[in-house]
């Protein structure tokens, strides 16, 4: 029998935070998860994740759900902050050293661990077997998506498919408590936007405004490259892409393995707290 791998154990910062969070909820009545995600924009799952310590919350998120409690974010500012501060310290290890320079509570799989990878030659092979895999995902789905050009600029049939099937997993009707969270990169030259890509993120808002367990941050991207791309299904696979060059040129592989994927989700949640969510970001862009 193949052993299913430990849960990491919560890091005692974040836990501490969301007992605070849970406490505030419980003060103004406990309102539902689904009241409180609709008051927050945001996803149903990412307001469970908040409240019992799977996630630390960005401060956007803090913000929204102090705010649907009924209680002032500016007196949240300072917990929020140190909270983060002992977290970031907590992941450098001891003294600020880097500890053994391994990302926090991830599993030991020993030195002689072996993955198989499966490789795809072509931007077609690539999003058809990430699409099939979207489609199986039981609960959550972490993307990111840093390129010089918007999806829709260079589409192929098989990556219209992978961008819609994500979309279409989110807004599902189901019972299950889903998530889908996406990095989007926003090419970036002397602080002004790329033109087609703001058109299509504001496009992008505007589509997917009503999908409650979708949730979009944005990375300003300033390298005159495209970013390495990834695709994070449940807790065991990983897709990375590498593109460049000609629009449609992209491959890459899939791993399915728990370590090897803690490694990445730990890589994307450093990514993901830090940035703005894409609304913000339009509103400012806007400005």
């Amino acid at each position: 029998m193949t052993e299913r791998p430990v849960p990491s154990p919560v890091p005692e910062p974040v836990e501490a935070f969301a007992v605070q969070l849970r406490e505030l909820r419980l003060r103004c009545f406990e309102p539902t998860e689904a009241s409180l995600a609709l008051q927050m924009k945001c996803g149903r799952s990412s307001v469970s994740a908040m409240l019992n310590g799977r996630r630390f919350p960005s401060w956007e998120l803090t913000s929204a759900f102090v705010t649907a409690c009924g209680a002032e974010p500016a007196d949240w500012l300072d917990r929020w902050r140190d909270a983060k501060r002992r977290l970031d310290a907590l992941r450098r290890g001891p003294a600020g050293q880097g500890g053994d320079g391994r990302p926090a509570a991830l599993p030991d799989a020993g030195g002689d661990a072996l993955l198989a990878a499966t490789w795809y030659r072509s931007n077609p092979e690539f999003y058809t077997a990430a699409a099939r895999c979207v489609r199986a995902a039981r609960s959550e789905i972490r993307v990111t998506y840093t390129r010089r050009y918007p999806p829709d600029q260079y589409t192929t049939k098989a990556s219209a498919d992978y961008f819609a099937d994500i979309l279409a997993w989110a807004r599902e009707d189901t019972e299950d408590q889903r998530s889908v969270r996406r990095i989007i990169g926003v090419p970036e030259t002397d602080g002004v936007p790329d033109r087609d890509v703001l058109a299509w993120a504001r496009r992008h808002r505007e589509e997917t405004g009503d999908i409650l367990n979708y949730e979009a941050n944005v990375l300003r991207w300033t390298a005159a490259a495209d970013g390495l791309n990834m695709a994070l299904i449940d807790d065991s696979t990983v897709f990375l892409a590498f593109s460049g060059g000609a629009r449609q040129k992209l491959n890459g592989f899939s791993v399915q393995d728990p370590t090897y994927m803690s490694y990445f989700a730990a890589y994307f949640e450093q990514l993901w707290t830090p940035l703005q969510p894409l609304g913000a970001y339009l509103d400012a862009a806007g400005r």
